[in-house]
C-alpha cells in the first residue's frame, strides 16, 4: 500500500505551482497516451467568474502538468487524446436528450449522445473545433491519436471509433504557422480517411504497442443439419500500426465467449478510457500486453447455475461468477468460477487485471485476490488464491503505471503489490494442500527468499503429523533446487533449465481453494497450434523488423518442440534396485577396483567437486546439529548423488540435441550434445545437495534446535535433550527423510548415524527395531557402538545386542563383536573361528548372524558337551597350520562356554 494519495490531490497541487489560483474540482480521467501522460479534465472558473471545463495533460515520469484546453463552459467530456506534439486535441462530448424511441431505457426518456472532436491547442488563433460526426450517435464514440516512435512534424493520424459501426482512420496534413515555426495547423482540406474495420462489437486500443485489438462475429465454416443459417462466431483480429508502413493485421484468433453479446438500440456504456475500450455491458473483455509477456485475453462474467424444476426460476438471489484469462505465449487459457456470489454485490463487480513482475493479479474489493503464474520462462503453475490485500472500500482499480493503480470513483492511488505478510497469513489460514504449495513455489523460484521459506516451514512444523508435510517439503526441495542453479547459469547453460524439474504441482489437476465463505476453482484449459493465429516474421511488411508480436511467434515455435521435464521418479527407480543390493564394504572407495579411468576417475572427480564446491560456501550461520562425516568406508549419499548425475546427464543428452533432417546425405549424421550439459548436471546434483542440507537445518531449527547457539553436537546433544523435544526432532526429521528419499535427494554427510541415534533414544526398542528392518535406520559402525554402550549387559540386553548384530553386514558385526567385552563375544567369535576351520573356510571370511540361520554354534556346543579343549585343537591342526590358529581366542571361548552356560542357556 502507499501513503494516502489522490490523484486530483496531486493535480490542484501542480496546479498550484503553475500559478493556476483557481479552485479544481470534479476532476475526470480521460485516458492515457503511449509516454504514459494521463489526460483529465476538471471544473475551474474563468476570469468572468463563471464554471467551465478544462483538459490537462499529466506526466507521470516528469511529474509534470500541462494545461491542454479551455472551454468556455461546463462541458460534458468523457475522453480525450493529444498528439504527441501537443498541438492537436481529439475529445468526445456525452449529452443526454429527450426520447421517445428507446425500448430499454427507464430513465424516463432520457437518451445519451456522443459527439467527436478536433480542436487545435497551439495555435495563437485557433479555429472552431471541427465536429467529426454529420449526426451524434448513440452507439459508443472514441477518438485516439496515434503516435509515432519518431516524432514526425508533416502529418498525423488519429482513429475515430464508433461501436457496431465501423471505425475510422483519419491522416491529417500539418502545415507550419507563418512567422511562429514552432507552432503547427493542420490542413483543412488534405483529410484522408480510411476505414480499416467495419461491424465490429468491441474494440481496445493499446497505447504502448500502438495496436488496435476489435472483435467481429464472422460465419461459421461448420453447418447445423438442423439449421439453415450458419452460425456467427466471435473472432478477436488485431492490427498493427506502423511509422512509415500500412497497418498490418498480425492476429486472427477465434473466441469461446460463454455468453455471447447482444445487440440493443439503447445499450449501457461505462466509457472506460483505461484502457480505451469502446463496448457495452453485454461483453466485458480486456486485453493486456507486454512487451516480453505477449498478449493475455482476460475475460469476465455472470451466470446463473441450472436450477431444479420445483425451484423459483424468477428470484436470482445468487449467481456464479467467472473469468477466464488466454495466455496467449503459453498457449493456455486459464479458468476460475467462484460460486454463490449475492447478485446486489456481483451486479457491480469489475475485477482488476494487472501484470505485477511473473505474475497475472485479478484483483476484486472485498472478495478475492488471484496470484496467476504467467509462465515466463517455464509453464503457469503454482497460482494463489488469496483474501484482498487491502480493506479499503474502493470501487474499481485501474492500473495506470507499473503496479500503481487508481480508484475510478475516488482516485486514490492504491499499489497492487502483495504484501509478503499477506501471503504468510494465507499459508497460516489456508489449509489447501494446492494454495500451499503454491505459495511455496511463489518465494522459491519466483523471489529466491529462503528468509520467508523458513517462516513458512515454522508454520508447517506446527503440525509435524500433517498429511501434507512431506507433500510441502517436497516442492522446497524442488524447487529450491531450481532456484538456486537458476541463479548461477550462463545464457548457453539456461537454455537446458526447462528439461530440470520445477515443481511438484500438478497443473492438469484443478486447484480448489477457499476464501471466506467462498470457494474457489482454477483449471487450465491447453491450446493447441496457437501459432497460425500469428503471421511469421517472412509474412510481415518488414520481414527483418523485430517486435512484440515476432518474438510472440518465436515463443511459440519453440514450445512446439519442447520435451518433458526430467522426473525425480525416473532416479528413485533406479535406486528402489540398486539401493536394495547397497553393501557399504562392497562399495569402499578403498576396495573397489577401478574399472576404467574415464568412468571410475571421472565420476570421483565429479564427487569431488560437488564435496569441495559445497563445502566452501558454507559459514557459521549453516552449521547442523551434527559433526558432517561419514565413518562408514563407503558414503550413500555418493551413491545417490551419482545416480542423479547420470540419469540426468542422459536425460539432458536425449532432450537437447536436435534432430538434423533434410538431405539424405545428412542421414547418417549423429548430433552431438551440448557441451554444457555436464556442468548443468554437476550444478544441478550440487544445488540438490545444498537445498537437501539447508531444509535439514531449517526443519532443526524449527524443532528448536539451533545449531548456532547449541554448545554440544551430534550424540551428544541427542543425550542432552529431554524426552519431548527428542521425540519432536525425530517426527520433523522422520517427515524430512521421507521427503528427500521419495524426491531422491541426498542427504548430509552424517545424517543417517544421527537419525538412528535419535530414534534409539525416542522409540521403543521394537519399534526402533521394526525401523531397522525397514531400512529407514541405517546401523553404521559409528552409531552401533554408542547403542552397543548403552544398552545393560543382562540377558535382556544381550538378546537385544544380538539382535541388532544379525541386522548388521558380517564385517560390521565382526568390529563391534571384537569390542564387546562380554562372553557370548568370545563364545561367538570362537565358535565362528573354530567352524571357519572345520569347514575349509579362509579365515577372512566373515561369520553370519543372521536370524534366518537355523544352526546356532553356541546351542550346538550346549546340546552335545563340548569335548576337552585339547581334542579341539586336535581337530584344527589336522586341517590348517599352527600359524593360522587364534589360540588365546579359543582358549577364552572355551573358558567362557563352561563358566556361563546358564547365560548362555537363557540367551538360547
Amino acid at each position: 500500500m502507499l501513503k494516502q494519495e489522490n490523484l486530483a490531490a496531486n493535480f490542484c497541487g501542480l496546479l498550484a505551482q503553475k500559478g493556476f489560483k483557481e479552485s479544481a474540482n470534479e476532476f475526470r480521467i480521460l485516458g492515457q497516451e503511449r509516454d504514459g501522460t494521463i489526460l483529465t479534465s476538471w471544473i475551474s472558473k474563468n476570469q468572468e467568474g463563471n464554471n467551465v471545463s478544462m483538459v490537462g495533460g499529466y506526466n507521470i515520469k516528469e511529474k509534470n502538468f500541462e494545461i491542454l484546453h479551455k472551454f468556455t463552459e461546463v462541458k460534458n467530456v468523457i475522453q480525450a487524446s493529444v498528439n504527441c506534439t501537443r498541438s492537436l486535441l481529439l475529445y468526445v462530448l456525452k449529452d443526454q436528450i429527450q426520447t421517445d424511441n428507446c425500448e430499454t431505457d427507464e430513465s424516463n426518456g432520457i437518451k445519451f449522445v456522443y459527439k467527436a472532436f478536433l480542436v487545435e491547442i497551439k495555435n495563437k488563433n485557433p479555429a472552431e473545433p471541427k465536429e467529426l460526426l454529420d449526426v451524434p450517435r448513440s452507439k459508443q464514440v472514441l477518438v485516439q491519436f496515434l503516435w509515432y516512435k519518431q516524432q514526425r512534424n508533416s502529418q498525423d493520424r488519429f482513429l475515430l471509433m464508433i461501436h457496431e459501426e465501423c471505425i475510422y482512420l483519419y491522416t491529417l496534413v500539418l502545415r507550419k504557422e507563418i512567422g511562429d515555426e514552432s507552432n503547427y495547423y493542420y490542413d483543412k482540406v488534405m483529410i484522408k480517411i480510411d476505414t480499416p474495420v467495419k461491424n465490429f462489437i468491441w474494440c481496445q486500443w493499446e497505447s504502448k504497442i500502438q495496436s488496435l485489438f476489435y472483435i467481429n462475429l464472422k460465419q461459421s465454416s461448420r453447418t447445423s443439419l438442423e439449421e439453415n443459417d450458419k452460425a456467427l462466431n466471435p473472432s478477436l483480429s488485431a492490427l498493427q500500426f506502423h511509422d512509415d508502413l500500412p497497418h498490418e493485421t498480425v492476429l486472427n484468433i477465434p473466441l469461446n465467449l460463454p455468453k455471447m453479446p447482444t445487440s440493443s438500440k439503447c445499450s449501457e456504456y461505462e466509457d472506460d478510457t483505461i484502457p480505451l475500450r469502446v463496448h457495452d455491458s453485454s461483453l466485458n473483455l480486456i486485453i493486456i500486453t507486454d512487451d516480453d509477456k505477449g498478449i493475455f485475453i482476460c475475460h469476465y462474467y455472470l451466470y446463473q447455475p441450472i436450477r431444479q424444476q420445483d425451484e423459483d426460476q424468477s428470484s436470482v438471489e445468487e449467481v456464479h461468477f467467472a473469468y477466464s484469462v488466454t495466455m496467449v505465449a503459453a498457449s493456455l487459457v486459464l479458468h476460475c468460477i467462484i460460486p454463490g456470489i449475492a447478485w446486489e454485490k456481483a451486479k457491480s463487480m469489475k475485477p482488476t487485471f494487472s501484470l505485477v513482475d511473473e505474475y497475472m493479479l485479478v484483483f476484486q474489493a472485498g472478495l478475492f485476490i488471484n496470484v496467476l503464474d504467467i509462465g515466463l520462462e517455464h509453464e503457469p503453475c503454482g497460482h494463489i488464491v488469496a483474501q484482498p490485500f487491502t480493506k479499503q472500500e474502493v470501487t474499481h482499480l485501474v492500473p495506470i503505471f507499473n503496479s500503481i493503480c487508481f480508484d475510478s470513483a475516488t482516485l486514490d492511488l492504491i499499489s497492487i503489490q502483495i504484501p509478503k505478510n499477506h501471503l504468510i497469513d494465507t499459508f497460516k489460514s489456508d489449509t489447501s494442500i494446492d494454495n500451499r504449495l503454491s505459495i511455496i513455489h511463489y518465494f522459491l523460484v519466483h523471489y529466491n527468499d529462503i528468509d520467508i521459506f523458513a517462516e513458512l516451514l515454522n508454520i508447517i512444523m506446527e503440525h509435524p503429523l500433517s498429511l501434507d508435510t512431506v507433500s510441502l517439503l517436497k516442492e522446497a526441495l524442488v524447487a529450491g533446487t531450481y532456484s538456486s542453479l537458476r541463479k548461477g547459469l550462463n545464457q548457453d547453460a539456461a537454455a537446458l533449465i526447462k528439461f530440470l524439474p520445477l515443481t511438484t504441482c500438478n497443473t492438469s489437476k484443478p486447484l480448489q481453494a477457499k476464501v471466506f465463505d467462498l470457494n474457489v476453482g482454477l483449471s487450465h484449459e491447453f491450446l493447441h497450434n496457437t501459432a497460425m493465429t500469428l503471421l511469421s516474421s517472412q509474412q510481415r511488411l518488414s520481414p527483418y523488423r523485430q517486435d512484440m508480436w515476432t518474438r510472440l511467434y518465436d515463443r511459440l515455435n519453440d514450445k512446439k518442440d519442447s520435451k518433458q521435464r526430467f522426473c525425480c521418479d525416473q532416479v528413485t527407480e533406479k535406486l528402489m534396485y540398486s539401493l536394495a543390493c547397497y553393501q557399504p564394504e562392497a562399495l569402499s572407495r578403498a576396495t573397489t577396483p577401478l574399472m576404467t579411468p574415464s568412468s571410475s576417475t571421472s565420476m570421483m572427480s565429479d564427487l569431488n567437486v560437488i564435496n569441495s564446491f559445497t563445502s566452501s560456501k558454507r559459514n557459521q550461520n549453516d552449521m547442523l546439529p551434527f559433526l558432517e562425516f561419514e565413518t562408514c568406508t563407503a558414503s550413500k549419499q555418493e551413491h545417490v548423488i551419482s545416480v542423479n548425475l547420470r540419469e540426468l546427464s542422459m536425460h539432458l543428452v536425449k532432450h537437447s540435441v536436435k534432430q538434423v533432417t533434410g538431405f539424405r546425405w545428412l542421414k547418417d549424421y549423429e548430433p552431438t550434445a551440448p557441451t554444457f550439459v555436464h556442468a548443468v548436471s554437476t550444478k544441478y546434483v550440487t544445488a540438490q545437495l545444498e537445498v537437501s542440507r539447508l531444509l535439514c537445518i531449517f526443519v532443526c531449527r524449527a524443532a528448536g534446535i539451533d545449531a548456532r547457539i547449541e554448545i554440544e553436537r551430534g550424540f551428544n546433544l541427542i543425550d542432552k535433550l529431554s524426552i519431548p523435544q527428542r521425540y519432536l526432532l525425530f517426527l520433523m526429521l522422520e517427515r524430512y527423510v521421507l521427503a528427500v528419499e521419495s524426491m531422491s535427494f541426498p542427504l548430509p554427510q552424517g545424517f543417517s548415524s544421527f537419525f538412528t541415534y535419535l530414534g534409539f533414544r525416542s522409540l521403543e526398542f521394537e519399534e526402533f527395531i521394526e525401523y531397522c528392518q525397514r531400512h529407514v535406520f541405517e546401523l553404521q559402525i559409528d552409531v552401533m557402538k554408542n547403542i552397543m554402550s548403552d544398552i545393560p549387559d543382562t540377558n535382556e540386553g544381550v538378546a537385544r545386542k544380538l539382535l541388532l548384530l544379525s541386522l548388521l553386514p558380517r564385517t560390521r558385526a565382526r568390529r563391534l563383536l571384537n569390542n564387546w567385552s562380554h562372553p557370548i563375544s568370545l563364545r561367538i567369535r570362537g565358535i565362528d573361528h573354530s567352524s571357519n576351520v572345520l569347514s575349509g573356510n579362509s579365515a577372512g571370511r566373515s561369520m553370519s548372524l543372521s536370524s534366518s540361520r537355523n544352526t546356532n554354534p553356541i546351542g550346538n556346543a550346549n546340546s552335545y558337551n563340548i569335548p576337552p579343549l585339547n581334542t579341539l585343537l586336535e581337530l584344527l591342526t589336522g586341517k590348517i597350520s599352527l600359524n593360522e590358529i587364534d589360540f588365546n581366542l579359543l582358549i577364552e571361548s572355551t573358558q567362557a562356554t563352561l563358566e556361563c552356560g546358564a547365560s548362555s542357556n537363557n540367551f538360547n
